[in-house]
């Protein structure tokens, strides 16, 4: 037996780290995964997606000049009405909101009073002040009568005070989606004549990998609803998604998954494959995730809030796009981090989103090719040691 192991160790050895690499790239252990996602930071920061500034993404910045000049954040809904009357006055095709909007304003002028004494003298001022216009349901009317208007909201891991509005609608092909998408039994929402008021709703989620980088933007979100609800899991899209189907007047939007017709999963479910969002397909992976191919940040996406208050912009840099109003002022806390920048704003990560998508510049990997590859390395492994 010893003689023949010894005699046999030029088969033995080699197909013993044969079945060892097969292994691992069936089980993909955290290290294996870490490394693969260190090459594709390598191959991103090589070759960064061409910035073409007339994309039709534009970023409406809340900056630190911003704040300066008009004030501490939040600011009054009449000004935030202000802000997309302005926008939708100088063409932009759709307004998307990467702030939410939970609270009540507290500048409105019967949040106010209700701060004031009750002396006598002030009595005939309260009730002037109740008179006055309530600042949400101003700006809730704009939101409904300017159209095109994207509310954002945040998912989270705690208890949801209120359910986000859905607009859009799914439609599925193949096995049921909701599944393979991550989903969070909470949600950050907007104030619901808001969402009501707006031609599309969507959450704003995106997930850093275990480093803190962002490589995978998820396109569609599960919300756990609970019993008093009706229980089961309602899907959101991500706000770039809900901006591009609102752009494009579609009311429902396509998810296909593994047993889908044309998909060979060969008995398995795969996972999601591509979202639909109406003339737009984007292929996603098993968890409907968009690996996103960075540009970087650029200058020429942003226009400060103050400059469309003001009327100093150039009208040319709004009209006929789509257009993301968010935050870079490092007080309001939206920085994230991804293979070309340490620190970026959240909202240009969904910039970058919407860009790739018009621009069919997808990073594509497809379902079936974890099964190929190890086809190709238990193949290929077999010929080298029969040679």
């Amino acid at each position: 037996m010893r003689r023949f192991l010894i005699r046999s160790m030029h088969i033995l050895l080699p197909m013993t780290l044969l079945i060892a690499a097969a292994t691992l790239r069936v089980y993909e252990p955290r290290w294996l995964a870490e490394f693969q996602v260190i090459w594709f930071d390598i191959l991103n920061v090589e070759n960064p997606r061409p910035y073409n500034p007339e994309s039709g993404v534009r970023i409406v910045d809340i900056d630190d000049e911003s704040l300066e000049r008009l004030g501490q954040w939040p600011w009054p809904r009449t000004r935030m009405a202000e802000l997309i009357y302005r926008l939708r006055e100088a063409g932009a095709a759709v307004v998307v909101f990467d702030v939410v909007f939970s609270e009540p304003d507290r500048t409105s002028p019967r949040n106010i009073v209700e701060n004031w004494t009750n002396a006598p003298e002030y009595a005939s001022l309260r009730d002037q002040a109740l008179g006055l216009p309530d600042h949400d349901e101003l700006f809730a009317t704009y939101i409904k009568e300017l159209k095109g208007i994207v509310t954002g909201f945040a998912l989270t891991a705690g208890k949801a005070p209120r359910v986000p509005v859905q607009k859009g609608n799914f439609a599925f092909s193949g096995d049921d989606p909701t599944q393979f998408l991550p989903s969070l039994p909470g949600a950050v929402a907007n104030v619901t004549a808001f969402e009501k008021a707006a031609a599309g709703n969507g959450n704003f989620n995106v997930l850093p990998e275990t480093d803190g980088l962002i490589r995978r933007v998820p396109l569609v979100a599960g919300f756990k609803l609970d019993e008093k609800a009706g229980g089961g899991t309602r899907l959101y899209p991500m706000i770039s998604v809900e901006a591009l189907r609102v752009v494009q007047g579609a009311k429902t939007m396509i998810i296909k998954s593994s047993g889908a017709s044309g998909e060979t999963g060969f008995g398995e479910k795969t996972g999601v494959v591509s979202l639909k969002i109406g003339r737009i397909e984007v292929p996603t992976d098993n968890q409907g995730r968009v690996w996103v191919h960075y540009a970087g940040k650029q200058a020429a996406r942003y226009v400060p809030v103050w400059k469309i208050l003001d009327g100093s912009f150039d009208r040319a840099l709004i009209e006929n796009h789509i257009v993301l109003v968010g935050a870079s002022a490092a007080g309001l806390l939206d920085l994230r981090s991804t293979p070309l920048d340490q620190v970026l704003p959240g909202v240009e990560v969904h910039a970058e989103l919407i860009e790739q998508i018009l621009e069919s510049d997808f990073l594509k990997r497809p379902d079936w090719a974890k099964g190929a590859e190890l086809a190709y390395l238990a193949g290929l492994g077999l010929i080298l040691i029969l040679l």
